[in-house]
């Protein structure tokens, strides 16, 4: 089985860039351009990548946009530590916003 290598905001740009070359292609087909041919089969693929989420040319290069198990989502904050911390310190005057945990 291929190890998923595509991530989120690459496999949406994949779908985006390969319907667009693919739709492309078509319509230079119409006018019946060797192009057409060309662009058509590049949008294939592209979309074919993002639609199963591997990339072969990232292969190689040891290159994966996509999360590992090892390296999971972050949460911004700790909502719910930072409430309890408030909770405990009802007399505070630190800032109503949650503490960030840093990323952005």
């Amino acid at each position: 089985m291929l190890r998923r290598n595509v991530g989120g905001v690459d496999r949406v740009v994949r779908l985006v860039v390969g319907t667009i070359l693919f739709c492309g292609g078509l319509f230079l087909l119409i006018g019946e351009s060797s192009l057409g041919v060309i662009v058509a089969v590049v949008g294939l693929l592209v979309l074919l990548t993002g639609v199963v989420r591997f990339c072969a040319l990232y292969v190689p290069f040891d290159i994966s946009t996509a999360r590992s198990a090892a390296n999971p989502r972050q949460p911004v904050c700790d909502c719910e530590e930072w409430m309890k911390q408030m909770r405990a310190k009802p007399g505070t005057t630190e800032s109503l916003a949650p503490h960030h945990s840093g990323g952005r």
